[in-house]
């Protein structure tokens, strides 16, 4: 509601009065004794009166006389300055609301008192309360709610340190917008906490210091971009330790919002309760905005849901200013009801500080000022400051991941060997290994691959860990990623493997495969090879223990085989192959060659990555898998790895827990392995990331 605060006829007449000499009258000036009698008895107009007439003796009385330079003056004396925020303080709350406000409570009295005398508070309140938008403040008809100040005394009494520094800004922005006042979206909490909670919240994160660094320059206008957030406290410390945990890498730069890639989904079917629910469901645009905002406050970044066509998207501070990101550009945006041109262009004069406060000192004087021409005047040399120098404008057309408006992500972008650094924030903790047990580092791997679909490095990522060390993010957009490791094995057996991970989505799982036990090959022949490349996709890649390399055939082929010469007969009763990713076959048969004739061993239809069959025992040099049938219309089958013998290789799949970003230990699972040195390899199908610290063997008595 606009509210104009009208002087009373006393103040009219005094005005009239003071107005009509040539020299101004020495009247009544501003003391804090009258200031503590006006706030003990509530009565504000006659002290508004007083004070709108003390100023307007400090204005040139002729309206020609008043210069940029006579203001300058006017504004540097500190009682002026002083008066005049109190004047626009009890204008903006009515001196009727204040006086009811300070009669409430006797505690509100003192705060008056405190804040009334303390022209620090009472300019970054002014300021800060003050509109976004350049025509809403040039007309200066809004007013201030006193449920501000209710909010603010309750945090003043609460917590001393709330009155000075960067927690009295910290305090007037929890005050003007708190908890639950910001842009609305999926998983925000259904009760929102008090101002108090929220402030109490955001000082104990910033003095613990797991705000980013940025969080110490924010305006009190800027920190209600963070205070307003409708998460739970518990979403906003869960928030950061998720990131922590598992995209550290993005702590560099502050670039946590671009953790919103990796909440994007189709047709979610989980219900976004929370920010949990959300990373792991995902969502498309809507959900996606209020992630962003929601990862960037708990971060301490300010951040604005944003409307545009047909579409939601997000505006926050960065290190560079303020952008708009995941959709389309400023001038497609639409902000704190206003359109992306005018929010830039509203921002950009207030971060010029100093010039901004003192063009909003003169639009306060200007409104004590008693004729049309002394506060046309007063505000014409405002208009000239407000514009001084020009602002710069930004293109309005871009926006950040403009590409991910609408489309599947890539994985993020790394190295070539596979490494993302990000500052380390505690020495590497000493890993701690239960006895008896092998532990591996995840990042001691000698071999990793992957197989993209959405673009990016086919490979894992080796991130700094926030609490020390090293650790893996096997990739989104791949269809499959993969790390090798030697390990050497003590003795043969059935071992327990866990293995402490991090994961965003539920449902997911990690395939363990061993390589040593099954019968070697000496020779491998195939009836195709891709485009005549034998060297790189040739039958000898589906042999060699390498689940990197893979044979392939052309594509339109349907019927192909590949065949393995053991070297001599070889007893054999089980068989794994590996067709991961691609999955083409439909029908195969596995024969053993006897006195020159092919024996089927068995029949199968689909394979996958993790086939796995046994069969009566034969001896055989010759064996050969055949596909009769691949589905779709491009064919081409195309194997991993295809092996023979009496004993399984160790392999089984990791069932991942829904940690939501968190580290957390899997459930056991049971691998055969057998002595000496073998590689245990590590597989992820298509999923959002998983991170991965490490993994334990531990042999089973």
């Amino acid at each position: 509601m606009r509210i104009i605060a009208k002087p009373t006829i006393h103040c009219l007449m005094l005005l009239a009065m003071l107005l009509s000499f040539s020299e101004p009258l020495q009247a009544w000036e501003p003391n804090a004794k009258a200031l503590e009698t006006v706030i003990d008895s509530g009565e504000f107009a006659d002290y508004f009166a007083n004070l709108s007439a003390w100023l307007v003796q400090k204005a040139p009385v002729d309206p020609a006389k008043i210069s940029a330079t006579a203001l300058d003056t006017i504004l540097q004396d500190p009682a002026i300055a002083l008066a005049l925020a109190q004047r626009q303080f009890i204008a903006k709350a009515e001196p009727s609301k204040l006086g009811a406000f300070a009669n409430a409570d006797a505690a509100n009295k003192t705060f008056l008192k405190w804040l009334l005398k303390n022209p620090n508070a009472l300019q970054l309140y002014l300021l800060g309360a003050t509109p976004l938008s350049i025509p809403v403040r040039e007309d200066n008809s809004y007013g201030l709610s006193t449920r501000v100040l209710e909010n603010w005394r309750t945090i003043f009494d609460a917590a001393p340190e709330s009155r000075d520094g960067i927690y009295l800004r910290l305090a007037i922005a929890t005050s003007l917008r708190p908890a639950g006042t910001g842009s609305p979206g999926s998983g925000q909490a259904k009760v929102h906490s008090t101002p108090l909670v929220r402030y109490q919240y955001f000082q104990t994160a910033h003095a613990n210091k797991e705000l980013f660094p940025s969080f110490n320059n924010l305006t009190v206008w800027e920190m209600q971009f963070v205070t307003c957030s409708g998460a739970s406290e518990t979403d906003l410390s869960w928030g950061r330790e998720m990131v922590n945990t598992w995209r550290p890498d993005l702590r560099a730069g502050e670039r946590v919002v671009e953790t919103t890639s990796l909440v994007w989904r189709r047709n979610s079917p989980i219900s976004h309760v929370d920010y949990k629910t959300l990373l792991d469901g995902g969502g498309k645009c809507g959900p996606r905005s209020s992630w962003s905002v929601f990862i960037c406050q708990a971060f301490g970044i300010p951040a604005i849901g944003v409307g545009q066509p047909r579409h939601a998207c997000v505006a926050y501070k960065s290190l560079n200013g303020w952008q708009v990101a995941y959709g389309m550009g400023w001038d497609a945006s639409r902000l704190e009801g206003m359109g992306g041109r005018e929010f830039l262009a509203s921002v950009a004069s207030r971060e010029r500080s100093a010039n901004f406060s003192q063009v909003e000192q003169l639009r306060w004087l200007a409104a004590a000022l008693p004729t049309k021409e002394h506060s046309s005047a007063v505000l014409a040399i405002a208009k000239i400051l407000a514009t001084t120098p020009p602002i710069t404008e930004k293109d309005l057309k871009s926006s950040e991941k403009a590409d991910e408006m609408d489309a599947d992500p890539s994985g993020p972008a790394v190295s070539k060997t596979g490494t993302a650094s990000t500052p380390t924030a505690k020495p590497t903790e000493p890993v701690v290994v239960p006895p008896g047990a092998i532990h591996v580092e995840g990042t001691s791997y000698f071999e990793t691959g992957g197989i993209t679909v959405w673009g990016g490095e086919p490979q894992v990522t080796v991130l700094d860990s926030y609490n020390g060390g090293k650790q893996l993010l096997f990739q989104q957009g791949m269809a499959s990623c993969w790390v090798g490791y030697k390990v050497d094995i003590p003795e043969t057996g059935i071992y327990q493997m866990e293995a402490t991970v991090a994961t965003v989505n539920s449902g997911q799982g990690m395939y363990v495969r061993s390589f040593g036990a099954m019968a070697p090959v000496k020779e491998a022949t195939a009836s195709a090879v891709w485009k005549g490349d034998t060297k790189g996709l040739g039958p000898q890649m589906a042999v060699d223990n390498n689940p990197s390399t893979r044979w392939a055939v052309n594509f339109g082929v349907d019927q192909a085989w590949i065949e393995l010469d053991l070297g001599k007969p070889t007893p054999i009763s089980t068989v794994m192959i590996d067709e991961r990713a691609y999955e083409k076959v439909k029908k195969f048969v596995l024969e053993y060659k006897v006195d020159n004739e092919w024996k089927t061993i068995l029949e199968g239809t689909t394979i996958g990555n993790s086939y796995a069959a046994d069969f009566p025992e034969v001896t055989a040099q010759h064996v050969r898998l055949s596909t009769l049938d691949c589905s779709g219309n491009t064919g081409g089958p195309t194997f991993w790895e295809v092996s023979v013998g009496t004993v399984q290789d160790g392999h089984g799949w990791i069932s991942l827990p829904w940690t939501a970003g968190v580290w957390q230990t899997t459930k056991p699972i049971d691998i055969r392995l057998i002595k000496g040195a073998q590689t245990v390899w590590l597989f992820t199908p298509y999923q959002r990331g998983v991170g991965l610290k490490s993994f334990d063997l531990k042999i089973k008595k």
